[in-house]
């Protein structure tokens, strides 16, 4: 009879016998730590293509409920631009700055369309109005900038190619055939979208947070960690570890750099944020993530604040439903951290 081995037994093998090299060890110097592991991943982040000045074409502009909505094409490297929405509340007085956010969508039906209120539908409880949190935060007062990601509305036209696949595992896969890291190229976007938000006149670049959820609460993490721009942040449906997706054969190919877990993983990553304020939300009922992973990674995240005296900067959301940002949360962080 012909065996049938397991890829994941090989992983994990190679997991237990190379573990991550540079997790925090109770008794170190924390700051010091934090510099050593954000070098290491530095050291791990892809080429990107060069940046350009910032250029902004306005494609349409629609006037919503309480706030004016600007479909936008954003310069941002020799080789691409950045479809987004930018929602602009109305009622902004003369001289007056607001906060901005940068709200990054997840793998919604729709995109931007979705976390922006455009497309969705009552009957979908994955695409519902509870989803459309870059909506909500308009609605709040926020100036809000949503990036689209490759693969979704604005930036997909090349998914007659990938047919029944993985959007996101194709992209990468054709990505990494020339050195490049999806995660990378999105980080570049998102601080395009960074520049653009705090040149607008009525942002205040002083008070610029950033939220997500899934995807949209992994690149929230990614950006964060490298830019410090964004001063608080709200990462959902994102605390599971690489290490568990790698083993169940189901993480998605577009969040993490090569080689990750020979140093650290993701309660590592969300620790390099403290001392800057960050709200972590999970769900109950996401299937996503493993509830014991999710309880380690918040305690050792909660201990990276408490070790440089910022637990009053550190929240943490644990509710109810599933895959899900839930925006009635995360409004009192962010209006308290970015002084709305």
């Amino acid at each position: 009879m012909t065996p049938s081995d397991s890829f994941t037994a090989v992983l994990e093998a190679y997991g237990e016998s190379h573990p991550p090299s540079l997790t925090y060890r109770a008794g170190d110097d924390f700051p010091e730590w934090q510099e050593r592991f954000r070098r290491q991943l530095e050291s791990l982040r892809s080429p990107v293509p060069d940046r350009v000045p910032l250029q902004v074409e306005i494609l349409e502009s629609t006037e919503d409920e309480g706030h004016t909505r600007h479909l936008l094409r954003v310069s941002v490297s020799d080789c691409s631009s950045l479809i987004a929405y930018l929602l602009v509340p109305h009622g902004i007085r003369v001289g007056e700055k607001r906060p901005g956010l940068i709200a990054i969508h997840g793998h919604y039906k729709h995109g931007i369309d979705s976390i922006c209120g455009v497309r969705v539908e009552a009957s979908d409880p994955n695409n519902d109005i509870r989803h459309a949190y870059a909506l909500h935060a308009v609605r709040e007062g926020y100036i809000v900038l949503a990036p689209a990601l490759w693969g979704w509305p604005g930036r997909d036209g090349h998914l007659d190619l990938v047919g029944g696949l993985d959007r996101c595992n194709v992209a990468q896969i054709a990505a990494g055939m020339y050195g490049l890291n999806m995660v990378d190229l999105h980080i570049q976007d998102c601080q395009a979208a960074l520049d653009l938000l705090a040149s607008r006149p009525e942002v205040d670049e002083e008070r610029i947070g950033c939220l997500g959820n899934s995807t949209g609460g992994r690149m929230t993490m990614w950006l964060s960690v490298f830019d410090e721009r964004v001063k608080a942040c709200v990462p959902s449906g994102s605390m599971n570890t690489f290490r568990e997706r790698s083993l169940k054969l189901s993480s998605c190919g577009i969040q993490y750099p090569f080689g990750l877990l020979r140093y650290g993983d993701v309660p590592e990553i969300f620790s390099l944020i403290s001392p800057r304020p960050m709200q972590l939300q999970a769900g109950e009922g996401d299937g996503l993530i493993t509830p014991q992973d999710r309880d380690s990674m918040e305690t050792q995240v909660r201990g990276a604040y408490h070790l440089l005296d910022a637990e009053e900067n550190y929240d943490y959301v644990l509710h109810g439903e599933g895959h899900l940002l839930q925006w009635d949360k995360a409004a009192p962080f962010l209006a308290r951290h970015l002084e709305l």
